[in-house]
């Protein structure tokens, strides 16, 4: 297995021959106003072929529209929601799957299981295995109760967990902070966990503020808290490019 960071909840996993790409942005700025707080290091023109794309729920930062009209239009596309699937197959995409929590569909011999999330919007998290090698890819979402059911379920080799916290008036965290991070990961009993869902800004100045004030957790302090918790998962800190692969 190998897992390549793009930016923000992007990443492309390299799993029995399949290259998986997880809710792909690669459009910046989105709507003219959000963007990568740090740059990423492939343009869309230049990803590679893919055989599934994997997107948890339909907001932009997660599902770049503009971006996924560039890519192989045969890739497998595994979303969480029928209103998702439409925009998808509007694009030129046939092999388009709309799955429920705890629905698996086979793609070239790897297993993708939909789970559980909790967002404003429908979204589900997924495990891809095949073997012995499982990671489980937790787009944005909260913490949900699911999550010791899953480590149960499913050995699992790598997590990657949203981190940022974010949080707004009224609708409150709508994204795990670094100590529900923690407590997935301990939950999900994987051995190595790769933060993401950690690389999102504002590009006007006075609305930049108002959402970094908003985002209440970092890779690092993550890392932090899960060595106070449990020295046993190794966090691998990932920067857009980089790459991690198992042993």
């Amino acid at each position: 297995m190998k897992i390549t960071k793009v930016g923000h909840s992007t990443v492309i996993i390299e799993l029995a021959g399949l290259k998986i790409l997880t809710d792909p942005w690669f459009t910046d700025p989105i709507l003219g106003i959000v963007t990568h707080s740090r740059a990423i290091r492939l343009d869309a023109d230049d990803v590679p072929e893919l055989g599934l794309i994997l997107i948890s729920h339909g907001h932009f930062d997660h599902c770049d529209l503009k971006a996924i009209a560039k890519f192989n239009k045969n890739a497998a596309v595994i979303v969480p929601d029928r209103k998702t699937a439409a925009r998808i197959r509007k694009l030129g995409y046939s092999e388009v799957t709309a799955l429920s929590p705890w629905e698996s569909r086979l793609v070239s011999g790897v297993c993708i299981t939909a789970l559980p999330a909790k967002h404003p919007v429908p979204e589900c998290t997924y495990v891809v295995s095949c073997g012995d090698l499982a990671v489980y890819f937790g787009g944005d979402t909260r913490y949900v109760k699911e999550l010791k059911e899953i480590g149960e379920k499913f050995d699992l080799a790598v997590a990657l967990l949203p981190v940022n916290g974010l949080s707004f008036p009224v609708l409150g965290k709508v994204v795990m902070d670094p100590v529900d991070a923690a407590e997935a990961a301990i939950q999900l009993k994987a051995r190595v966990v790769i933060p993401i869902h950690c690389n999102i800004s504002l590009t006007v100045p006075f609305l930049k503020g108002f959402f970094e004030r908003r985002i209440t957790g970092t890779p690092e302090e993550f890392a932090a808290e899960i060595k106070r918790r449990n020295r046993h998962v190794k966090v691998v800190m990932l920067r857009p490019g980089e790459s991690w692969v198992s042993d």
